[in-house]
């Protein structure tokens, strides 16, 4: 099929996806090295505009940024790796530690200094919603522990820019269990960019 028709056909796109041009080119067509199970198409670039991010900080804004601008429409992203045990009026509760700090300023590019103190799921998407036209980024602030495999499930990939290494290996082994060997669609690739931090 010819890409342009291919580019064309792709629910919702109204034919103005000249932005991912190159993107959509590769998607619609096999190649030399091509898996024999890949179905180039509209179905193939529709599939790959879901996806999740876990991580807004460092590389999680690149992330972020990055995936908005290649064309991808649907983003969830939390920010919080872990719960952390806190004391407020003599209340035990248990709340995200992790805000916009002074030092995030000078490397995290998605955060100006009036966001200091705001969680970075909530600033990062916000920002990029702004620039980029027609992504929608569903922000969550709080631990990924907080959500179940039912939600992790209708996400097509995860994609990871944590630094605690308790929260990734928490992801890898709640993705690894959620894969049921009769049904393909449970299997949720992984992409993990994070770094050794906390």
């Amino acid at each position: 099929m010819e890409t342009s028709r291919v580019i064309a056909s792709v629910p919702g796109s109204g034919g103005s996806r000249k932005r991912w041009k190159y993107l959509d080119n590769v998607l619609s067509r096999t190649g030399p090295f091509t898996d024999e199970t890949f179905v180039p198409g509209p179905e193939t670039i529709q599939a790959l505009e879901r996806n999740k991010i876990l991580g807004a900080g460092g590389l999680g804004c690149e992330i972020l940024k990055n995936l908005a601008l290649s064309g991808f429409k649907d983003i969830h992203v939390i920010d919080m790796g872990m719960l952390v045990p806190l004391v407020i009026y003599n209340l035990d509760t248990q709340l995200p530690e992790d805000t916009i700090d002074l030092s995030n300023l000078n490397r995290q590019f998605l955060f100006r200094e009036a966001d200091i103190g705001k969680p970075k799921a909530v600033v990062a998407a916000n920002f990029v919603e702004k620039r980029v036209k027609g992504v929608k980024i569903t922000p969550y602030y709080g631990a990924i522990q907080d959500k179940d495999e039912d939600y992790y499930m209708q996400f097509q990939q995860v994609i990871c820019g944590l630094d605690s290494i308790e929260a990734r290996r928490w992801i890898n082994a709640t993705l690894v269990n959620m894969v049921d060997p009769s049904n393909i669609e449970s299997l949720k690739p992984l992409i993990d960019g994070g770094t050794e931090g906390k």
